[in-house]
């Protein structure tokens, strides 16, 4: 396993403070479908992306899908 050194973690950490500042900006209605989109995106992937989640953390198939849904939900 490689951990990422100073420079990318700051390099990181200033894209996601700009990306925040152009986010912040959009109107929440737009963020809002961005957000749905997201989660339509998940639902048609929850099982494989389940049992991935299980098999990455040790968990039971329906562990894994109830994670994703979790996601889905929040």
């Amino acid at each position: 396993m490689q951990l990422a050194s100073r420079k990318n973690y700051e390099a990181v950490v200033a894209k996601s403070v700009e990306s925040f500042a152009t986010w912040r900006n959009v109107p929440a209605p737009k963020r809002g479908l961005v957000v749905r989109d997201q989660g339509n995106a998940l639902r048609e992937k929850c099982e494989p992306l389940g049992e991935m989640v299980s098999l990455e953390m040790g968990k039971i198939r329906a562990e894994g899908i109830g994670e994703v849904q979790e996601m889905i939900d929040i």
